[in-house]
């Protein structure tokens, strides 16, 4: 799948990109998270992102809502997923991501383990009021960035995730180096790892506001 970034999209509930498939977003394109379906965007294992904006013409996913009433939560948020090794408490090589309920979430990790995995290219972004609970039940947010099982091959730098309702960034595993990155008054974590995250984070500013706080 190629966008055109004349083009203004509107990203409706679960949209996957499948083992063997992409998706390449010019510079420039701007892509709304529905409202009402929770808009999210899923890289599966396998699957690729070229999200290539440049620093006078970003790619931005925001909100649907018109200016003035946006609000963090407004959105789901994007996912992107690898077969960078992991380590659980159970021992078991993949693990489904959070957010989607018992037996429903995407699946990273696993077998053959490649570290040096590429989901793609995801540079000059910026991701705006996402983070949100998928399902009604505790447990199950998503993040403005959440990085599952990432290979080190992929590209993620001057990244902005701003007004986040979970975390800004979250990596399950993985070995992706990210550089540049921006948290920008998220109400829960704007850095969070889990089960052996083993890449490398340079430049990452957070900015908080002290009246935007997780219960």
């Amino acid at each position: 799948i190629v966008l055109v970034k004349t083009t203004k999209y509107l990203m409706k509930g679960f949209n996957y990109v499948q083992n063997g498939g992409s998706i390449t977003i010019p510079a420039g394109t701007i892509i709304m998270g529905e409202f009402n379906t929770k808009g999210t965007l899923i890289i599966q294992r396998g699957g690729r992102i070229y999200a290539n904006g440049t620093p006078d013409a970003p790619v931005v996913f925001t909100s649907q809502r018109s200016a003035g009433q946006r609000a963090a939560g407004d959105w789901g948020g994007i996912i992107i997923l690898g077969r960078s090794g992991i380590n659980t408490a159970s021992g078991a090589d993949s693990a489904e991501i959070e957010g989607f309920g018992p037996g429903l979430g995407p699946i990273y990790g696993g077998q053959p383990r490649i570290d040096n995995d590429s989901s793609g290219v995801f540079r000059y972004v910026r991701i705006e009021f996402p983070g949100i609970n998928l399902t009604g039940i505790s447990g199950n947010e998503i993040n403005g960035l959440t990085m599952g099982g990432v290979g080190s091959r992929t590209v993620i730098e001057y990244v902005q995730v701003s007004y986040s309702g979970d975390d800004s960034f979250e990596w399950f595993g993985g070995t992706v180096n990210c550089k540049h990155l921006i948290a920008f008054k998220g109400i829960d974590d704007d850095w969070d790892t889990d089960n052996g995250f083993r890449g490398k984070i340079q430049f990452g500013l957070s900015v908080r506001d002290s009246g935007l706080v997780d219960i």
